[in-house]
């Protein structure tokens, strides 16, 4: 049996998305097909697979590491649905449910898709870890932030010095991404993010990024628009009303769509 697929992704992110919309809604992949798909393996694997599904008039996403773990969120892959919901539905917004959030979303100008987020939660603030201090937030996936004021060492070295920090036994036994970010001037950070279950620096993560950016609004009384500069490309967080109404916006593309053998 084959089933459609589409491979996509945003700011380098990349994922193949299954859209359970025109049927199969009862198939379910395990953990080993989902490596396979992915090629995890591999030389160059995918960083995700997702599959979306009918909820109602609304939609349901489940996000899986390229190591077919179930994981709570992502927000590249909440973006690249958008997308692929667009083709198929010929409308520009859509409700999403991520882990029993629901995400309002639509795209706007430019094709940048604008996620309506909920305020991230501080879980522990100031912990020391590795000698370097962060904060654990919670903003749909788990992340460690850190206000990160050295240099950027090369990307090997700071691959492994994020590695140390996410397989810590403080965090065991559920793991945690790591982001270091820098301040690059008022309104303006780099974000970089070292991602658990892939196992390596990604070119971008949006929910690490969201996260870093409302480290930096909050710890700065920065309230205008804040704009982030990843690796992999550039996004935009806006928080209003006390932190009431926050926003992602960012773009991504369908590189090409196909079929999966089941």
């Amino acid at each position: 049996m084959k089933i459609p697929f589409y491979k996509c992704n945003s700011k380098g992110n990349d994922f193949i998305i299954v859209p359970f919309i025109n049927g199969y809604e009862s198939y379910s992949f395990s953990e080993k097909k989902i490596r396979d798909i992915c090629n995890y393996k591999g030389r160059y694997p995918i960083d995700g697979f997702i599959t979306l599904r009918h909820n109602g008039p609304n939609f349901v996403m489940d996000y899986y590491n390229n190591d077919g773990t179930w994981e709570t969120f992502c927000l590249n892959g909440l973006i690249c649905c958008v997308l692929i919901l667009e083709v198929n539905f010929n409308k520009n917004n859509f409700i999403i449910t991520s882990n029993k959030t629901k995400y309002n979303t639509q795209i706007e100008e430019d094709d940048y898709v604008k996620i309506q987020m909920e305020k991230p939660v501080y879980k522990q603030k100031n912990i020391n870890v590795e000698n370097i201090t962060g904060d654990f937030l919670d903003s749909g996936a788990r992340h460690l932030v850190v206000n990160y004021l050295d240099e950027w060492d090369n990307n090997i070295k700071l691959e492994s010095k994020m590695k140390k920090i996410r397989r810590n036994k403080l965090f065991y036994p559920f793991g945690i991404n790591v982001n270091f970010y820098k301040i690059l001037e008022p309104g303006l950070i780099q974000v970089k993010t070292y991602e658990k279950g892939i196992e390596a620096m990604m070119d971008s993560c949006a929910s690490g990024s969201f996260s870093s950016a409302y480290d930096y609004s909050m710890k700065n009384s920065y309230s205008d628009k804040i704009r982030i500069i990843n690796d992999g490309g550039n996004s935009e967080v806006v928080f209003e009303n006390n932190y009431k109404s926050n926003f992602f916006l960012s773009k991504g593309e369908i590189e090409y769509n196909g079929e999966l053998e089941i």
